[in-house]
């Protein structure tokens, strides 16, 4: 997978965990790779008969380069299939409440390259740009004196609105706006950077102080959560919806282990720690051939999830407590119980995490559960990340978590953000158990 700088990495967690992830990104007046470069190793990894997938962010065909990739392709006769995508100079207005298109302010629309330099051979048509009504200029902020300059030369209205937005659809997007006339001065007041959209025209009197996109209640907030089987996936769900910026971490793969030489059916009881442990268990008892009405065994719940899993197989569970003995199956890494599964990290993940490290002075992860603790240490051992554990300012949802984390962690005490995460994961917990 070659990809590109401003894709979400979330992304590349959909590849297969041994996908060979290349990194080809662009900064302005630095390139990782030529774009030659880049088509051969297109052509170089097809040739040895592997999938290659070329992930950009946006539309491919929208200064994509994807003109010049298809036909290295084309020169080899490697096929291929192209997927289109959503632009960003569509996408970033859309999340700022402009359409780049309305009946009553604009009919027709046009993108171009914001950075092309002064004077080049291949400088813009600004006539016929200037005709118009809505334009869209891509990465334009240090070109943005001569932007508006030659629109107004070539006609365009000084009081006309226009609109930046930066880092158009993630939760770190912000919109400024200003007359044609004043945008650049404008940009500057601000310190806008790329990557950037500047939208021209008079659609722009759509937008109002806040979009759909920046009310949402979480908007602008980036969270860490560290894993617990499922438990996670639909606070991140929840989370996201709400406008935050999630991870998830560890990213992981399980899968189940081999059955244990062990008799069940001649088991007094069976304990079991999460919901995965009993699907494993009943995976073992298909190897074995066993029939489940052969076990006799007293089945133990630790938690609801294990005991509403367990009533999927139409089978009861007394949930467990003090006195109880009995074989403890869990899927949660570094326990002293019978392991029902094997975990496999995603590679991505540890660079999701990492890039997050890097990016914040101080990171916080919240930890559902005290299994999350286990799972988020297993991950920074098997990533190399066991360094960055100083920075980590853990938030704990019970006072059992809490003791676990602190052993590792700098515990952070709840603030009405923090506080509010914890309900909507207690309410989805809450809904879940009464499936």
């Amino acid at each position: 997978m070659l990809y590109d700088r401003l894709v979400n990495p979330k992304l590349l967690l959909h590849a297969p965990h041994d996908a060979e992830y290349i990194y080809v990104g662009k900064f302005p007046k630095h390139h990782t790779l030529r774009q030659e470069l880049i088509q051969e190793e297109l052509v170089r990894h097809a040739h040895l008969h592997r999938t290659v997938v070329r992930l950009k962010g946006g539309d491919p065909g929208i200064f994509g380069r994807v003109g010049e990739e298809t036909a290295a392709l084309d020169e080899h006769n490697i096929p291929y299939d192209i997927v289109p995508g959503v632009t960003s100079g569509i996408a970033a207005p859309l999340y700022a409440g402009v359409p780049v298109t309305h009946r009553d302010y604009g009919a027709s629309f046009a993108v171009a390259a914001g950075h092309r330099k002064k004077d080049s051979a291949d400088e813009l048509d600004w006539k016929s740009l200037a005709g118009i009504e809505t334009l869209a200029f891509y990465m334009g902020i240090n070109n943005l004196e001569q932007i508006t300059e030659q629109l107004l030369r070539h006609g365009r209205d000084p009081n006309e609105p226009a609109i930046i937005i930066e880092w158009g659809t993630t939760s770190k997007q912000r919109s400024v706006r200003a007359s044609l006339g004043t945008l650049a001065k404008r940009a500057k007041e601000m310190t806008v950077i790329n990557p950037a959209i500047t939208l021209v025209g008079n659609v722009n009197h759509l937008h109002n102080d806040t979009s759909w996109w920046e009310k949402k209640p979480r908007f602008g907030s980036s969270v860490v959560i560290a894993y617990d089987e499922d438990v996670s996936t639909h606070l991140e769900d929840v989370l996201e919806h709400e406008g935050a910026e999630v991870l998830v971490y560890p990213k992981t793969s399980t899968h189940p282990l081999p059955s244990p030489d062990v008799d069940w059916s001649h088991i007094p009881s069976v304990q079991f720690d999460d919901a995965t442990a009993v699907n494993h268990w009943f995976h073992w008892l298909k190897e074995q051939s066993l029939d489940i009405r052969s076990v006799y065994s007293r089945l133990i719940a630790t938690t609801d999830r294990a005991r509403v899993q367990l009533e999927q197989y139409g089978l009861s569970s007394t949930m467990a407590g003090s006195g109880l003995s009995a074989v403890r199956l869990a899927s949660a890494p570094s326990t002293k119980h019978i392991a029902s599964s094997r975990h496999t990290y995603h590679p991505v993940s540890h660079l999701c995490l990492h890039n997050r490290f890097k990016d914040e002075e101080r990171t916080v992860v919240y930890f559902p559960t005290k299994r999350s603790v286990a799972f988020f240490i297993d991950g920074l051992e098997k990533g190399d990340l066991t360094d960055w554990i100083a920075n980590v300012d853990a938030v704990c949802f019970d006072e059992e978590t809490k003791r676990k984390a602190s052993l590792w962690f700098h515990i952070k005490e709840e603030d009405d953000a923090s506080h509010s995460l914890r309900r909507a994961w207690q309410s989805s917990e809450n809904r879940r158990s009464t499936i």
